[in-house]
């Protein structure tokens, strides 16, 4: 039934997207975080035993897809991303800027697809938070950047920690909503090597790898790899945000995945690197054009 265990941790792989990997407790209290795995295998084991919490990482349509199975369940996540389960069009609208058409298909696809059911927080995760299930003993870990309330878990003595949506997947991180941001994505991933980890479990990908932190630095790569060739873009002439997003440099010409338009993700966080850029003085902005400084 599991793809990984120690002791009271267990861990299930998801499938492709809409879906990511859950971490289960298994002690005293018992906890699911990020239901969206396998939704058998997550019903098997609400039937063993009561689940006490359920928690959800942060607010994306591919962590929340079974929690509709635990409507009783204390529900807890952060502040900064309870707003978006209490209301679909909050969710939506933290995605960022889009037609009226576009709203309604992702309405469809979060309500048919995804379950989505509005739902009020019973607990909100605050930064160094410790829960106690009994053998387990919880750190919640506020890391935002992918989104504002973005958490990460390190349990203590099992010394596992859980990225979530922090994924060390080669692709790299995301920053694409509205309150997504580069500067708090390398904060958070710094922070996260200086927990003493035997194993990472992540949200997508591989999902179980070495507590190396080597993975994270890795992972940090990609971001100024894609700022690398940015400006490497920008040093051949002035460009238009659109024009920047037209090269691919963040997801290349994948196509859409489902309602999720892959090409405006990428001018939003092409638009957050420029932002960035501008920040440092490396690039100025004239117009609509972006102009790398000498």
């Amino acid at each position: 039934m599991f793809d990984f265990a120690k002791g009271p941790i267990k861990f299930i792989r998801g499938g492709k997207y809409p879906f990511c990997h859950s971490v289960l407790i298994d002690a005293r209290d018992r906890a699911i975080i990020d239901a969206s795995s396998d939704g058998d295998k997550l019903h098997q084991f609400k039937d063993q035993r009561i689940i006490d919490y359920l928690i959800t990482s942060h607010a994306h349509e591919d962590h929340l897809v079974f929690n509709y199975l635990f409507p009783e369940t204390r529900f807890c996540v952060h502040p900064f991303d309870a707003p978006q389960f209490e209301n679909v069009d909050s969710l939506i609208d933290s995605y960022g800027d889009m037609v009226q058409e576009d709203r309604e298909k992702w309405r469809a696809f979060l309500e048919n697809d995804c379950h989505y059911r509005p739902r009020r927080a019973n607990l909100l995760l605050q930064d160094g938070m410790m829960m106690d299930f009994g053998e387990v003993r919880m750190e919640v870990i506020h890391t935002p950047g992918h989104t504002r309330g973005h958490c990460a878990f390190y349990f203590i003595d099992q010394r596992i920690l859980f990225t979530a949506d922090l994924d060390l997947t080669k692709a790299g991180p995301y920053y694409g909503d509205r309150t997504s941001d580069i500067d708090e994505t390398i904060r958070s991933l710094e922070r996260l090597k200086t927990f003493e980890a035997e194993t990472y479990l992540t949200a997508h990908g591989k999902g179980i790898l070495e507590g190396d932190p080597e993975y994270i630095d890795r992972y940090l790569e990609v971001i100024f790899l894609r700022e690398e060739k940015l400006i490497h873009l920008l040093s051949k002439g002035a460009k238009t945000l659109d024009q920047a997003a037209q090269e691919g440099i963040v997801y290349g010409n994948k196509s859409p995945i489902g309602p999720w338009d892959l090409t405006l993700s990428e001018r939003a966080m092409i638009l957050k690197h420029l932002s960035r850029l501008i920040s440092i003085n490396r690039v100025e902005q004239e117009g609509d054009l972006y102009v790398l400084r000498n």
